[in-house]
Formats: C-alpha cells, sequence, structure tokens
C-alpha cells in the first residue's frame, strides 16, 4: 500500500487582529468597540477563516441574533462576520463571511 498523504491538510497562512467598531444591518446600527482575532488556513478543498472576539457582552449577543455582523476598522476595509453563541459572556467565536 502506498501512502498518500492527507491530501485535506490545511496550512496555516497568518493572523489577523486589531480593534474596530462591529455594527449590523450593513453597518447602520453600530453596536460598540471591539477586539479581534482571526486566523486563516488554506487547503485543496477548503479554506478556513475563524478566530475570536471580545467586546460588551450585550453587544455581542445582539450580533449573534442578528445573524451576521461587520467589524469596521480604520483606514482597513471592514470585514463581516458571524459571531458563535456567547452566551452572556464578553467574548465569542467569529467566522467570516
Amino acid at each position: 500500500m502506498t501512502w498518500l498523504g492527507n491530501r485535506n491538510a490545511l496550512k496555516y497562512t497568518g493572523s489577523m487582529r486589531g480593534r474596530g467598531q462591529l455594527s449590523v444591518d450593513g453597518g447602520a446600527r453600530s453596536l460598540g468597540p471591539v477586539s479581534y482575532e482571526v486566523e486563516t488556513y488554506v487547503g485543496r478543498a477548503a479554506h478556513r477563516n475563524s478566530g475570536q472576539i471580545e467586546g460588551d457582552a450585550r453587544a455581542l449577543m445582539h450580533a449573534f441574533e442578528a445573524g451576521s455582523a461587520r467589524i469596521d476598522r480604520a483606514d482597513q476595509p471592514p470585514i463581516d462576520v458571524v459571531l458563535s453563541d456567547p452566551q452572556g459572556l464578553p467574548t465569542a467565536e467569529i467566522s467570516l463571511v
């Protein structure tokens, strides 16, 4: 038997971190400042961008309930994200859209 290796292996390509303003409704409603960190992985059949966001617990819950949100960053394009349930905590897992 010949070993072909793991064809679905993901390669770490870097991370983004910083601060920005969390908003919903396409940027129309600002929910306040947040910190974020996102790690990026790529592979043959997959691309994964996920990380964590930290901010006001009520703002994170509102963004989770909205279904999607945006992090507006100074001098950089905004990041569209989906939050996991923060469960009343000031942190939540995020995935980039």
